[in-house]
């Protein structure tokens, strides 16, 4: 009877080592995807910070010069590796000659396809008009 009650102990022990090993790799898993998460989140808040101050950059462009901005500016600090990009600014005249310039922009980090990518695109519109 010793050598059944043997052989029981050992698929049980086996069985055990297979749930344990199941749950190691599924614990693995989760914490590749948390990973992955947590990063892309630290980009979208940058590429989101990164459009935030090309808007402004652009909105104080128009203001001071009173014409839509050439090429955008290269972004450093927190937001180095930002790309931005001015989609479109067109000024258009209303009324007794009070112009609205809508502005556009969009923000880049990263590759695309990767888990590094990440975008943003923001849009105002600027008016003259008091």
């Amino acid at each position: 009877m010793k050598r059944r009650s043997s052989g029981a102990a050992l698929i049980t022990a086996l069985l055990l080592v297979g749930v344990l090993a199941a749950i190691g790799v599924a614990m693995s898993r989760l914490s590749n995807v948390e990973h992955d998460t947590r990063t892309k989140a630290v980009l979208s808040a940058k590429v989101y910070y990164g459009a935030k101050a090309g808007l402004e950059w652009a909105i104080q462009q128009v203001i001071a010069g009173g014409a839509c901005p050439g090429a955008a500016p290269t972004l450093g600090g927190g937001l180095t590796g930002v790309t931005l990009l001015v989609n479109s600014c067109a000024p258009t005249t209303h009324g007794l000659g009070n112009t609205v310039y809508y502005i556009s922009i969009t923000a880049t980090t990263g590759a695309i396809g990767t888990v590094t990518y990440a975008e943003r695109r923001m849009e105002a519109s600027v008016s003259s008009i008091p």
